[in-house]
């Protein structure tokens, strides 16, 4: 009975082990988190054909200066250092989208309108326009969104991957949003 007992808790002590050191990996929620938590990851989930990678809305180096350019990096907002990774969503139907270690807010260079093209910045938040969470599904089910901005009178822009890599630093920039086709502007929170 005894030799039984220890080795169902040294597989039960494996097993256990196991799933731990598969879940350090990505910090990346696969449900459908809405904003209003503490903070969210804001993540580009992809497969580059090389496998799937889930990169995340970054501030390179955590950097608290406003007009640090915004990136993509490998997914780690819940390790100890990933507080470049945690972004907090205020307002209502439009947010201001905020860094939970800068305080700063996505926005456009030098406080500027939406422009098609330009490279996402971080600024104060008195000086962003707001974004909008457009889903993919109208019933909430599937967690992809588009984040949209516009400034008056031109079309909506999305937050958008330069390009896709599993490469940390890859530029995120404004483009036209595009209904959903390109994977570069498909976000989801976690």
């Amino acid at each position: 009975m005894t030799t039984r007992r220890m080795a169902a808790l040294l597989a039960a002590g494996g097993l256990a082990a196991g799933l731990g050191a598969g879940l350090t990996g990505i910090a990346h929620a696969s449900g459908s988190t809405r904003p209003g938590q503490a903070w969210n990851e804001i993540s580009l989930p992809f497969d580059s054909g090389q496998g799937s990678t889930t990169m995340c809305v970054s501030v390179p180096d955590g950097s608290p200066a406003a007009g640090a350019r915004l990136q993509l990096a490998r997914c780690h907002a819940y390790a100890p250092n990933g507080t470049p990774q945690r972004w907090r969503f205020s307002g209502g139907r439009f947010h201001q989208v905020s860094n939970a270690r800068s305080g700063l807010c996505i926005g456009f260079p030098d406080g500027g309108p939406p422009v098609t093209g330009a490279r996402l910045v971080q600024q104060r938040c008195d000086q962003v326009p707001g974004w909008q969470l457009v889903r993919q599904s109208r019933d909430g089910a599937d967690p992809l969104f588009q984040l949209e901005t516009s400034g008056p009178g031109s079309p909506a822009l999305c937050l958008a991957a330069a390009r896709l890599s599993n490469d940390n630093h890859a530029p995120l920039v404004a483009l036209p949003c595009d209904g959903f086709q390109d994977p570069g502007q498909l976000l989801e929170l976690g």
